[in-house]
């Protein structure tokens, strides 16, 4: 078959191969810059003739991992372009800055797509012959709350928490922190926002690409120190880093495997909040209704539940469906 995953974790359709590595392949597609999606990008860039992402991908990809692609190529959403009789298109996915699916047209008009992470709100479903479809929340038991109601509860959070002269300390990967920025931003919640100098790098890419984040220091600058000596901030912090907190701060933790409620109490002044920039089951079984394909691959080589996905796709809507590497 054409269209298959590997075990070392490439996606194939055709003639090309997203987030992955495989010898004798010379075009690559980056979907977005999380590690997982990365796997082997040093040995595409040294043997490939083309590495295709978007150019925020590209931004970010400078600042997060040091990689500058000779044979780079960025394409805009939706602007197609050709590879050894494959059409290739990069279509937007909402999961972080530059995220995109990939749709991959045969010469004999086969259409190939990859959903790569996305979150099905903003996220288009794209009708095609064979999917390949990410898996990481595949089981019927992960179903979330609505976004909304849990942005609602995280500002009122905040606003509170602000009143009682509390800093705000926020856990999460790179994305969620710039959405949870944005959306502290926009509810008008007068407060300067700190980043270590990493997080601060990939909130500059925000910024170059006309996203508001509001007013951000990094945690290394002068103004930076000042702020984290006061008790009217809020941090945002990748889930593994230590940061020194000076005075009385409430924790927030973002993460996809929150499931009950927009949030739960996890200890004084510590809560984890259902945030995710993956679809949940629900999402994911309505992107498959949408897309209207003939098969479905499950991305097995990531973590998740593909083999359980497949199996409500097939029963659920009747569609041919299997996890790949089996």
């Amino acid at each position: 078959m054409s269209v298959t995953i590997t075990n070392s974790g490439a996606i194939v359709l055709d003639k090309v191969v997203c987030d992955g590595y495989l010898p004798g392949h010379k075009i690559r597609v980056v979907t977005h810059v999380h590690s997982d999606h990365l796997l082997g990008l040093e040995d595409s860039i040294r043997d490939g003739d083309l590495i295709c992402t978007t150019s925020a991908t590209k931004d970010l990809l400078e600042v997060m991992e040091g990689l500058y692609p000779p044979q780079i190529v960025t394409p805009n959403y939706k602007t197609s372009f050709s590879y050894e009789n494959d059409t290739i298109t990069l279509l937007p996915a909402e999961h972080i800055l530059g995220s995109a699916q990939v749709l991959v047209e045969t010469q004999n008009g086969q259409r190939y797509v990859y959903s790569s992470d996305f979150r099905y709100e903003e996220t288009q479903a794209t009708k095609c012959d064979i999917l390949v479809l990410d898996a990481t929340y595949g089981h019927p038991s992960c179903i979330r709350p609505p976004l909304s109601e849990t942005k609602a509860t995280l500002v009122n959070l905040v606003r509170s928490e602000l009143e009682k002269q509390n800093s705000i300390i926020i856990f999460g990967f790179y994305g969620k922190l710039q959405e949870v920025m944005r959306l502290i931003h926009e509810a008008k919640i007068d407060m300067p926002f700190i980043n270590p100098p990493k997080v601060y790098s990939v909130s500059k890419i925000y910024e170059k690409y006309n996203i508001p984040l509001g007013d951000f220091y990094s945690s290394s600058s002068v103004m930076g120190k000042k702020i984290l000596k006061s008790q009217k901030y809020a941090g945002f912090y990748h889930p593994l880093f230590k940061p020194k907190v000076y005075k009385n701060s409430t924790f927030i933790h973002l993460t996809g495997w929150q499931f009950e409620a927009p949030y739960k109490k996890i200890g004084l002044g510590e809560y984890v909040f259902s945030w995710s920039g993956h679809s949940d089951f629900n999402q994911l079984i309505s992107y498959v209704k949408n897309c209207r394909p003939k098969l479905v691959i499950t991305d097995n080589s990531r973590p998740g539940s593909a083999r359980k996905l497949a199996e409500e796709i097939t029963a659920r809507l009747g569609i041919e469906a299997k996890p790949e590497p089996s």
